[in-house]
């Protein structure tokens, strides 16, 4: 792992997970618990369509970039500073196999 890249994660972000715990009914009632802290490089990006066909957004936009072995999946949630943002994707790149790619959504 470079020093470059070691260096540009410099924001400290807890990794939030909803337990899979269901009311009576058998809704989600599961609350959101920290499995685990993480260094992270983040930056805002442009709202956009997820794809073809979607409407376009106002909901602001982040990408994260972590070290690999982070425990984090879409639909989990990153805390940092104040916001929460949930994890819309998760991805590799095998030019850089030290680091995955995380697309990032602001909770409102």
């Amino acid at each position: 792992m470079s020093a470059e890249f070691a260096g540009a994660l410099t924001q400290r972000v807890a990794i939030l997970r909803r337990s899979a715990d269901r009311d009576d009914l058998g809704g989600a009632a599961g609350d959101w618990s920290v499995v685990a802290g993480a260094w992270a490089a983040l930056e805002p990006i442009t709202a956009a369509a997820w794809g073809e066909g979607d409407l376009p957004t106002a909901t602001p936009r982040w990408r994260a970039v972590l070290r690999v072995g982070a425990d984090v999946a879409p639909g989990d949630r990153l805390q940092w500073r104040l916001l929460l943002l949930t994890v819309r994707t998760v991805g590799t790149d095998p030019a850089w196999p030290d680091r995955i790619a995380l697309t990032l959504e602001e909770d409102r």
